[in-house]
């Protein structure tokens, strides 16, 4: 029984959400803290360009879901500079991406 809830620890620990806004926008940053069975952390593009470009990112905030480090979903800003995703979209996507382990 152990040996499992080790199995699905890990599975569930390998899904992270990086949140990536700028000091010029944090009117629009989003709330990540609310999301569940994920590792959350957000960036300052500002203070870390490498990670900007490494990523790609064009517009801020930007929610990127990883597994394994390999993006599995993009939420990027609308012209207004605020994303149109829900905590719940988001949430949903992490599912998903869970889900997909046991198919």
């Amino acid at each position: 029984l152990g040996l499992f809830f080790f199995y699905i620890g890990s599975c569930f620990g390998q899904v992270s959400v990086v949140h990536f806004n700028s000091e010029w926008n944090t009117k629009n940053d989003f709330d990540i803290s609310v999301l569940k069975d994920c590792e959350k952390s957000s960036v300052v593009i500002c203070n870390s360009p490498n990670l900007q470009e490494k990523h790609d990112i064009l517009s801020v905030p930007t929610i990127i879901i990883f597994d394994n480090n390999i993006e599995k979903h993009r939420f990027q800003a609308n012209i207004m500079l605020q994303l149109d995703a829900t905590k719940e979209e988001i949430q949903d996507k992490i599912q998903k991406v869970h889900l997909a382990k046991f198919e």
